[in-house]
């Protein structure tokens, strides 16, 4: 086998292996910083499409918001409402509909995450200036919306809750939904 190939990668291997670890060392970071409040990082991401939502949605809702396969988020709701942190109950009509809700654990445990969130703002200052934020918070959302059809169909929203960037004091001052 010839190794010397792998040296010479193109554009689009370089972009995906930088992206990728890129995302993993923010998600082992996300991790580090959820379990002081007894979040997986999947959960939270839940948590925060529920709350998007408005605090009461269905599974279906949840689904079309994240990119968590519909089988991985109905365990993790299971797993969620075992736990007490929401409720799950059936819907008068359609009787296949579940409802689902956040219980009063869930949303302190939820200001609890917000609360440590801006922790995470250490994983990127030092390294980009606020100009750069936007642009990467620009550049990221425009691959996702590109990439989503091809992917997933119209089963996933592209239309998720954008931060809006503040430049002056480099900070997220809050979202702008689409709901």
């Amino acid at each position: 086998m010839d190794y010397s190939k792998f040296k010479n990668l193109k554009i689009g291997h370089y972009l995906t292996i930088l992206l990728h670890h890129s995302s993993h060392l923010n998600h082992k970071k996300l991790e580090q910083e959820l379990r002081k409040v007894g979040l997986t990082v999947e959960r939270f991401i839940i948590l925060h499409a529920i709350c998007t939502l408005g605090g009461i949605t269905n599974p279906s809702s949840i689904t079309r918001e994240t990119i968590l396969e519909p089988h991985a988020i109905s365990a993790v709701l299971i797993r969620m409402e075992k736990d007490g942190l929401i409720t799950r109950t059936a819907y008068a009509k359609p009787k296949n509909m579940i409802r689902i809700e956040l219980t009063d654990k869930a949303k302190t445990v939820v200001e609890q995450a917000w609360k440590i969130i801006p922790d995470l703002d250490e994983f990127w200052e030092g390294c980009l200036t606020n100009d750069e934020v936007q642009t990467l918070i620009d550049l990221l959302e425009r691959i996702k919306k590109y990439n989503l059809p091809f992917i997933y169909g119209n089963k996933k929203n592209s239309g998720q809750a954008k931060p809006i960037h503040n430049n002056k004091t480099g900070s997220l001052t809050g979202f702008q939904a689409k709901i």
